[in-house]
């Protein structure tokens, strides 16, 4: 019938577990392709292991956040100089693999990342050329109550943020983006929009590093300067 069987991963990059490596994320365009590179080879490598099919398979990326509430925060702890630079790096992870997308969500009332996660698991769940979905949440939105309405299956939850004991005894899949993102901090992140807290966290570039980390609440008019 000429349809297209895809796998599609849908990450909330709001999510501090979420923010791509500083040897990416640093680096403009260059970073952007790189990470982009590395992401299809990760994910084509995972697939490989629960499907057999897996070459056949498209790769579906679409990775959601507010950029100017990314963009202060990295501007903050010196990792890009303004808004300009992560876009630069969102536009060409996007550009490069044809259904690759950095999609920015702006500052939104209803939700933003959170309810483009939500409304496009039910999406791809209920089609039936979507062979497989790894999903990158928080707790919050990747709730019990949301994963039990999914097919088991065909979903894979990304471990880059702590998942709750009672998801977890789901027994569903899981995996990490070692090479992509920082291992999961020992405590339970929250939105970067929310208000200023203690988080123990690992550095990004060395797991055996742990740092005390306070977040300050992202402003939602602040420019990224």
């Amino acid at each position: 019938q000429g349809q297209r069987p895809y796998a599609v991963v849908l990450i909330d990059a709001d999510i501090d577990g979420f923010i791509f490596l500083d040897r990416f994320i640093t680096k403009g365009t260059k970073g952007g392709e790189a990470a982009a590179d590395e992401f299809l080879a990760r994910t084509r490598e995972y697939l490989r292991s629960v499907h057999d099919d897996a070459e056949k398979l498209d790769v579906v990326v679409r990775i959601y956040a507010n950029l100017e509430g990314m963009a202060n925060l990295l501007v903050r702890e010196g990792k890009v100089r303004n808004l300009g630079q992560l876009r630069a790096f969102s536009t060409a992870f996007s550009s490069r693999v044809p259904f690759f997308d950095f999609v920015d969500v702006g500052v939104g009332k209803d939700g933003g990342a959170a309810r483009k996660i939500r409304e496009n698991l039910h999406f791809h769940a209920q089609s039936y050329q979507c062979a497989h979905i790894l999903l990158g949440a928080s707790p919050d939105t990747a709730s019990v109550s949301l994963l039990e309405q999914l097919p088991g299956d065909r979903l894979t939850l990304i471990d880059s943020v702590p998942l709750a004991q009672n998801a977890r005894a789901l027994g569903l899949k899981t995996m990490r983006y070692l090479t992509l993102f920082p291992p999961p901090p020992k405590a339970i992140p929250s939105s970067r929009t929310g208000r200023p807290q203690l988080q123990l966290t690992s550095s990004r570039d060395d797991p055996n590093t742990t740092w005390l980390v306070i977040r300050p609440e992202r402003s939602k008019s602040q420019g990224a300067g």
